[in-house]
């Protein structure tokens, strides 16, 4: 077997495995934080990734200054400013809203690359920008008419969490690119953006319990366990499927994921989530954006 056939298949696991994050976030916020849910994917995180980079790497983690700071910047920006609005947005619109319109990060990327770096616009970007656009204002839509979520107002407040989960995952990647151009090993990166968004986010708990804020409330809870554990196989087979198949060909495929929690939340999460024919139409259209714009 090929090792782009092998990519192909890490892929489709890592586009699998995000789908599996966001249905058990949202299980897991009925009875439990966002907060909560977060503490937990980043304990999980780092009980994984820390031991595996000493294990493989050792004192050789090939860091910078400069990619040390790329690589915090970009996940505390990431791993847990975007990851956060997303879990929100789960929590008030559902899974198979909130991780579709946070899927239109690429259009960040776009625009930031035409506007700063003066690329150019091929057919195939402006098609997949059309659709983007198209297929989130029809997923929001579809958002406010659901008698899953709130109306009115609410329910455009509820619509800017996903939004804004995607406006920073398209930032995030600059910071990235500048970590792994220094030559820095991508689970090295990786490891270091956790560390700097879970040293991030335990100041907030700190400075949350100082102004009398209420203390963590994990228990046990399965679905937060599935969350984490899916979270930490997806970022595992995404660094696998790069390091074995082009970008072009595995970002398509892990583009694919909302379309995974549509079908996962018809299945398995009927109580929770309200799936439309409608919807399933604007998150296809959305998708097909999103291949577009990444194939470029």
């Amino acid at each position: 077997m090929s090792a782009t056939s092998i990519g192909l298949g890490l892929a489709a696991l890592a586009a699998v495995a995000l789908a599996v994050q966001s249905l058990a976030v949202r299980l897991g916020t009925r009875t439990r934080t966002v907060t909560d849910v977060v503490a937990v994917i980043f304990a999980i995180n780092l009980a994984v990734l820390v031991p595996a980079t000493a294990v493989v790497y050792g004192g050789d983690l090939g860091l910078t200054p400069t990619a040390t700071a790329a690589f915090a910047a970009g996940g505390i920006l990431g791993s847990l400013l975007a990851r956060y609005a997303l879990f929100v947005g789960i929590e008030r619109l559902g899974a198979s809203r909130a991780e579709p319109l946070k899927s239109t990060f690429p259009l960040v990327a776009v625009i930031g690359a035409v506007v700063w770096l003066r690329e150019s616009l091929t057919p195939s970007l402006v098609a997949g920008v059309a659709l983007l656009v198209g297929g989130a204002v029809a997923v929001s839509w579809d958002a406010r008419a659901s008698s899953a979520t709130a109306a009115g107002r609410r329910a455009l407040a509820d619509l800017r969490f996903p939004l804004a989960a995607a406006l920073l995952l398209g930032i995030d990647p600059v910071f990235t690119a500048v970590g792994l151009g220094a030559g820095t090993p991508s689970v090295v990166g990786v490891t270091v953006r956790v560390l700097a968004a879970a040293a991030a986010f335990g100041l907030y708990l700190a400075w949350r319990r100082l102004r009398g804020g209420r203390r963590l409330r994990v228990g046990r809870n399965r679905w937060l366990v599935l969350a984490g554990l899916a979270n930490t196989l997806y970022l595992g087979a995404y660094l696998a499927a790069l390091d074995r198949a082009p970008v072009s060909v595995v970002a398509p495929i892990l583009g694919a994921s909302p379309l995974l929690v549509l079908v996962g939340s018809a299945l398995f999460v009927q109580s929770e989530e309200r799936v439309t024919p409608r919807l399933g139409a604007a998150v296809a259209v959305l998708v097909a954006g999103v291949v577009l714009v990444l194939r470029g």
